[in-house]
């Protein structure tokens, strides 16, 4: 499995930097400025090409987040502020915790906490100390790409909000780094001392040609084996990323298309309403049985695959009519689909879960918390 980074996963713009490098020598001195239209003359072009230069904008403010002008300190952090509002600006803060420049990673530390609070700044530690072993182990040709993958996948978790995991993940990351590097450098020791001792095992009768081809054999072995254990952590996440994709899909059509709670009778539904509601009913049942059994990624497995192989492909073949005529029976059977998921998804995910509720679910619902919202009935 080749490497994934947040581009893969999101949205981020991958253009030139061209304008952003444009702005960057003359940044400083306008937000310095003690005319207050030309600050806000260059604030408001940051904010411009941040729309079509996410990554490369953020950047270059990071870059300047301990300015010595207090106006133009205070100008990078609050256009940082209103740019990593959006997912895509909190992704492109991620994304430059492996940037070459010390002080813009000293920069994307500073904004890791303002969004995401006080220990944050850890996970950037731990990031860094994973690059530099990542580095390492390449040097010694050491196959690391899965962990590569993996420390992607975490800032993923950290963009979902959810920083407790985040920070746990990413120490792990730094453990299998570590094992990886002790346990592949421990072989490459040993065959290199079987190497130097064949001579010696040749003349007590030995055959030293089979010792060394053998022990050749065993050194390529160990340079392309493969580690299970990564790509099972891989193969969870990458579900985990995917289902709350599908979920934050039905969220966004939900908020696009309702401003306030479906309400229609069970018996009003038309049929294939009637059908996705006795779905979500085996899928209640279904998901309660894996929390109970504490079946974590199966659970968010269930969920997934029921957005993605049932809901989504329904939507998309047989429901664009009466999707775009805002039929109140559809509305209410994806209603009740998004809420009933975000439920499911409140035990395994609870960070996650609550993110999508404020996002999506909250305005409409009127209360404060996924987990005080009670069940839809119709599930129940």
């Amino acid at each position: 499995m080749p490497p994934v980074s947040l581009r893969s996963i999101l949205p981020i713009s991958a253009k030139g930097r061209t304008e952003a490098d444009r702005i960057e020598p003359i940044l400083l001195d306008s937000l310095a400025s003690p005319l207050s239209l030309e600050r806000k003359r260059m604030e408001s072009r940051v904010l411009s090409v941040a729309k079509d230069d996410t990554e490369g904008m953020v950047a270059v403010l990071l870059r300047y987040t301990d300015a010595k002008n207090e106006n133009a300190r205070e100008s990078v952090l609050r256009l940082l502020d209103e740019i990593s509002a959006t997912r895509e600006g909190k992704a492109a803060i991620l994304e430059n915790l492996s940037h070459p420049d010390q002080e813009v990673r000293k920069g994307t530390r500073t904004m890791m906490v303002r969004i995401w609070g006080e220990g944050t700044d850890s996970f950037a530690a731990d990031y860094e100390q994973a690059l530099l072993l990542m580095n390492l182990a390449r040097s010694r040709d050491i196959y690391v790409d899965d962990i590569v993958t993996l420390a992607e996948l975490v800032k993923v978790t950290l963009l979902e909000g959810d920083r407790d995991k985040a920070l746990e993940d990413i120490s792990l990351v730094v453990e299998l780094l570590k094992h990886r590097y002790r346990a592949v450098e421990t072989m490459k020791n040993y065959l290199a001392d079987m190497l130097k001792i064949t001579p010696e095992l040749s003349k007590l009768g030995m055959m030293s040609g089979r010792i060394e081809e053998s022990l050749r054999v065993a050194s390529k072995a160990n340079k392309q084996r493969s580690f299970d254990y990564t790509k099972d952590l891989i193969d969870e996440k990458l579900r985990e990323v995917e289902t709350i994709d599908q979920v934050r899909s039905l969220g966004v059509t939900v908020r696009e298309l309702l401003t306030e709670v479906p309400r229609v009778p069970l018996e009003q539904l038309s049929g294939m309403d009637v059908w996705m509601i006795a779905r979500l009913k085996e899928l209640v049942a279904e998901g309660t049985n894996l929390n109970v059994t504490s079946r974590r990624s199966d659970l968010i497995e269930l969920v997934g695959s029921f957005l993605k192989t049932e809901v989504f492909p329904y939507l998309r073949d047989k429901a664009q009519d009466r999707l775009s005529a805002k039929d109140p029976s559809l509305l209410f059977a994806l209603y009740t689909a998004g809420l009933t998921c975000l439920k499911l998804l409140n035990e395994p995910l609870p960070k996650v879960a609550e993110e999508l509720y404020v996002t999506y679910f909250r305005e409409l619902e009127g209360v404060q918390t996924v987990n005080d919202v009670s069940w839809p009935s119709a599930v129940m």
